[in-house]
C-alpha cells in the first residue's frame, strides 16, 4: 500500500466504449485534497473499448494503471476475475468502484467520501444515493436507487446507518457508490460462479464495520433495459431474485461456518414469505407453491411467519378499504 495515495478507483470495462469516456472524464473531475489512481481491467471487449482505455493510459500515465485481458474471464469460468485483481493491487488507503457504463455526477464525490471515513473510523464503508438512468423508460429514468425494490425488506429512503445484518436482505446501495478501506479479502472458494457480486461483496465488507450511506446523490446507473409491464412477469422475477437471494445467503452461512445462522435463517423465512404472497396473488394464484412456501417459512422461522403473514394481511385490508373509499 502507497502511504501517500488515498483513493483507489477500480473499473472494469467490457464492450462499452460508447460510454467509457464519460466514466473516465468523471473519474478527471473530481476535485480532492489527495493523489488517487485509476485501475482499469478490461475483459476482452470486443468493441474499441481497449482503445480508449490506452489512450487515456497514454495521456494520464501517473494516474492510469491499465490490464486488457486476451480472453474474456466470464468466458472462462473466473467470474468478475478483475475486480478481485483490482482490489488485490490497488495501492490507495481506500478504494472506491465503478464500471464501465456507470458514471459518477459530483466532482467531490471522493473528497466527501474519504471525509467521512477519516473522521469516523467506526464503519468500513461509506457509500451514497445514486440515480438511475435509462434512455428507453422514462417510467424509471430519474429513479433514485434507494426508491427502487431491489431490496423489498427496508425501507432505505430514511434510513443512513446499515449493519452487517442489513446486508443479508439484498443490495442497500449501488456499487458504484461504494467506498471502503483496503483490507485483505477472503473470497469463498465458489466466488468464480456468483453473478451477483455485489450482494456477496457488501455482506463481506459488512462483516469487519458498519456502513454508512450518504444522502448526496453522487453517482448514475446506467440501467438501459424497458421494465417489465405484465404483473405476472413482475411476481415471477421476484420469486427468481428471491430464489437467488436464498442460494446466496445459504452458501455464504456455509463460508462462515454457520457463524450467523441464527441472522441467516431469519432472512430466508422472510424470502420465503415473499414468494409465498406472490403465489397468492391474483395473476399467479399457484396455492400448491404457496403452502409449501409458508410451510418452509414456518419451520425456519415461526416468528417471521407469523409477522409478515399480520403485515402483509393488514397492508392488503388497508388497500382494499382505500379502493372502497375512492
Amino acid at each position: 500500500m502507497n502511504s501517500k495515495l488515498l483513493v483507489s478507483i477500480v473499473c472494469l470495462t467490457y464492450n462499452e466504449e460508447q460510454f467509457v469516456r464519460d466514466t473516465f472524464d468523471n473519474f478527471l473531475a473530481q476535485k480532492t485534497t489527495f493523489p488517487f489512481e485509476v485501475l482499469v481491467y478490461d475483459d476482452a471487449s470486443q468493441d474499441s473499448t481497449p482503445d480508449i482505455i490506452m489512450e487515456y493510459a497514454t495521456k494520464y500515465p501517473n494516474i492510469f494503471r491499465v490490464t486488457l485481458y486476451k480472453e474474456n474471464n466470464f468466458k472462462k469460468g473466473l467470474g468478475f476475475y478483475g475486480l478481485r485483481v483490482g482490489f488485490n493491487e490497488a495501492q490507495g488507503k481506500y478504494i472506491a468502484y465503478c464500471e464501465g457504463d456507470d458514471y459518477w455526477c459530483d466532482d467531490h464525490k471522493l473528497q466527501k467520501q474519504v471525509d467521512f471515513l477519516e473522521s469516523h473510523p467506526e464503519y468500513n464503508v461509506c457509500a451514497h444515493e445514486t440515480r438511475i438512468r435509462n434512455d428507453y423508460d422514462s417510467k424509471e429514468d430519474g429513479i433514485l436507487f434507494s426508491h427502487t425494490k431491489v431490496n423489498i425488506f427496508l425501507d432505505r429512503t430514511k434510513r443512513q446507518h446499515y449493519t452487517f445484518e442489513d446486508t443479508l436482505t439484498g443490495n442497500i446501495f449501488h456499487i458504484s457508490s461504494m467506498m471502503f478501506r483496503n483490507r485483505p479479502i477472503k473470497w469463498p472458494e465458489w466466488i468464480c460462479k456468483v453473478t451477483a457480486l455485489d450482494m456477496v461483496l457488501f455482506m463481506i465488507l459488512a462483516e469487519n464495520g458498519d456502513i454508512y450511506r450518504l444522502d448526496d446523490v453522487m453517482s448514475v446507473y446506467r440501467h438501459n433495459v424497458k421494465s417489465i409491464t405484465s404483473t405476472q412477469q413482475q411476481f415471477g422475477n421476484q420469486v427468481a431474485f428471491n430464489n437467488k437471494s436464498i442460494e446466496l445467503v445459504s452458501q455464504m452461512d456455509e463460508y462462515w461456518t454457520h457463524k450467523y445462522h441464527k441472522q441467516i435463517s431469519y432472512v430466508v423465512a422472510r424470502y420465503y414469505m415473499s414468494n409465498m404472497f406472490c403465489y397468492l396473488s391474483k395473476s399467479y394464484r399457484n396455492y400448491a407453491m404457496a403452502r409449501e412456501m409458508a410451510k418452509k417459512a414456518f419451520l425456519l422461522n415461526k416468528y417471521v411467519f407469523v409477522k409478515y403473514f399480520v403485515i402483509e394481511s393488514i397492508a392488503k385490508f388497508k388497500k382494499h378499504l382505500n379502493r372502497g373509499v375512492k
